[in-house]
């Protein structure tokens, strides 16, 4: 047989060995990427999400295989984390337009329980209930007795306006009955003045009066609301509807204050 020469058959040796190594790079790169595969069904089986996610994550990136992102949903799903896994199944239709029918339905299959279920949680889940912290609702019941003072004086002072005016009511008629209770009157002008001024105080009187009811009717509501002398200020006020009914007519004023329990 012929030999080769030494040259030749060293660039055939080289060839060989470069083959060989490719090979073996392949079977070592294919043999890591099972084996991080397994990782991550290891980690989605233990609890572990955010690992097992990341390293399909990872997969998915490198080989842009869909498979993964259906992977990442199932992890999700297994582990109660319905709305992220919602998202991944989502994105895998999105772009596994490709994949096996069996397993696009798989995936549709999986987000119609996963609607489901979301749904079936939010409606038997509680209303959430708002606590307004201490601080809050002593500054709410300071301000209702501060309101209450407030409205108490203003009213006090109405009232107090309205009995004036009354007065001058009945001075200027005692003094139309005095000064004219002639068959005629020698002053016109002065009737006239008398009977406008009159009119004006009357006009007062019931102003002072409405104003200081409702005035105090508002002190009264406020200073309940506040929670009274000893309640438990603006918690109380939840249990307690209050109504107050300002009253003015030709013979007095007044109110009508309801309460409900």
């Amino acid at each position: 047989m012929r030999r080769l020469p030494f040259s030749i058959a060293l660039f055939v040796s080289i060839i060989a060995i470069g083959r060989i190594a490719r090979a073996d790079d392949a079977a070592a790169q294919g043999g890591q990427e099972d084996k991080r595969a397994t990782d991550a069904l290891a980690a989605c089986a233990s609890g572990d999400t955010a690992k097992g996610v990341a390293i399909l994550g990872t997969l998915y990136a490198e080989s842009l295989n869909p498979a993964y992102v259906f992977n990442q949903g199932r992890c999700y799903q297994k582990n109660g984390q319905l709305e992220q896994a919602r998202v991944r199944f989502d994105e895998y239709l999105r772009i596994g337009t490709k994949e096996p029918p069996e397993d696009i339905q798989r995936a549709q299959g999986f987000i119609k329980e996963i609607d489901a279920t979301l749904a079936q949680q939010r409606a038997s889940a509680p209303a959430p209930v708002v606590v307004a912290p201490a601080e809050d609702r002593e500054g709410r019941r300071k301000m209702l007795r501060t309101t209450s003072i407030v409205l108490a004086a203003v009213g006090v002072a109405a009232v107090g306006v309205g009995v004036f005016m009354s007065f001058k009511v009945k001075s200027t008629n005692d003094s139309i009955d005095q000064g004219y209770s002639q068959p005629y009157v020698t002053d016109q002008a002065r009737l006239e003045q008398l009977i406008s001024d009159g009119k004006s105080y009357q006009t007062w009187q019931w102003v002072g009066y409405g104003l200081g009811v409702a005035a105090l009717g508002g002190a009264a509501t406020t200073f309940l609301l506040s929670g009274g002398f000893g309640g438990s200020g603006p918690a109380a006020a939840e249990h307690v509807a209050v109504t107050f009914t300002p009253t003015v007519s030709p013979d007095g004023a007044g109110g009508v204050l309801r309460l409900r329990f």
